[in-house]
């Protein structure tokens, strides 16, 4: 299945790496890294989140669209299409200049 759900947005990175515990990846636009958009430090804040819980992040850096896609490298990883379905859905929003909310509950 290579469909893929609604983006959401998750805030902290405990939350973030118990979605890749999960088998989810993260699509993380830059503008929303904090504070000057520092990448390398939310990467280590991520990495150290993963470390406590056991899960060996993967992740990949496109410059060129402002992204950081993650995910959990002892699982399988997402396929290409799902990667390029995700990057262009969060893409959408941004380009709508659309704010993605929380995860809706069921």
């Amino acid at each position: 299945m290579n469909d893929v759900a609604e983006p959401y947005m998750v805030h902290h990175p405990q939350e973030m790496a118990g979605q890749l515990i999960n088998g989810n990846w993260i699509v993380a636009r830059w503008e929303h890294l904090g504070e000057n958009e520092d990448l390398d430090h939310w990467t280590a804040i991520l990495r150290e989140y993963c470390e406590d819980l056991g899960v060996d992040p993967y992740v990949i850096n496109i410059p060129r669209k402002s992204l950081t896609i993650v995910f959990n490298g002892a699982l399988p990883a997402p396929t290409f299409e799902q990667l390029e379905n995700s990057v262009a859905a969060i893409e959408y929003h941004r380009f709508l200049e659309r704010e993605i909310g929380p995860r809706p509950l069921n």
